[in-house]
């Protein structure tokens, strides 16, 4: 496997394309629901619950060692999100590989690796690569949870990706900008949000963000900041 290679900021043209992209495919989803055309299981916590693994248990750990509260909470919705999002889909995921993919995505925004040359996602997939081989995870596994971090922000490319990368960035789209709401049930997003609390999570990691941007403006996520993404971002999911 050829892991994915850093593109850096992409020109504001395809950013927009991308965007609208996405939208795009969004209405066609909410459409295809409304005409019967596609249909969404049922789901049970199990579904989203977090895997029980000692590999699992370490990344947790090792993702609160070296990142904020916030980053933590945001990563655990992330997984939950992207987990309840593909049994609705019905979708089997490899549970702790996708979990490996959420709890680590956002290792390049901690403090230890912010300022780490090239764009956050990549960081942060080489640091979470590293963990995963040291901790005995195979080099075939290792890269996929490379590549779900890596590619957690690239908008019109990671949705034709394996479900264990497509989701952590529906997981992660979901927390952030409200995508596919309507599609989780009200019992498990009150579950969800009320186990890791978003208060102040949108103005935190927007400044996140902004940092990356101003700090790196070549890097990827400056092309989404400089079109206003962050201002995207839902303060409540209800």
């Amino acid at each position: 496997m050829t892991l994915a290679r850093d593109p850096g900021r992409l020109s504001t043209p395809m950013v927009i394309r991308r965007i609208i992209g996405s939208e795009l495919r969004g209405a066609g989803h909410k459409l295809s629901l409304r005409l019967g055309l596609k249909r969404l299981h049922d789901v049970v916590p199990e579904d989203w619950w977090a895997p029980d693994s000692a590999l699992a248990n370490q990344a947790r750990g090792y993702a609160q060692e070296l990142c904020s509260p916030m980053l933590v909470a945001h990563s655990e919705r992330t997984y939950c999100f992207g987990a309840l999002l593909a049994a609705r889909d019905g979708l089997k995921l490899d549970k702790e590989l996708f979990y490996l993919g959420c709890i680590l995505h956002d290792l390049g925004l901690s403090e230890a690796h912010q300022d780490a040359p090239g764009s956050f996602e990549w960081v942060g997939a080489g640091v979470a690569r590293m963990f995963c081989l040291n901790k005995g995870l195979t080099e075939s596994k290792a890269d996929i949870v490379h590549d779900a971090i890596a590619l957690h922000s690239s908008v019109g490319v990671v949705h034709k990706c394996a479900p264990e990368l497509a989701f952590v960035h529906f997981g992660a789209g979901l927390d952030l900008l409200g995508s596919r709401l309507e599609d989780v049930p009200k019992t498990d997003l009150s579950a969800i949000l009320e186990r890791y609390s978003r208060e102040n999570f949108c103005s935190e990691f927007g400044s996140c963000l902004h940092h990356q941007a101003v700090s790196k403006p070549t890097s990827h996520i400056a092309g989404p900041v400089g079109v206003g993404f962050v201002d995207r971002f839902r303060d409540r999911l209800v």
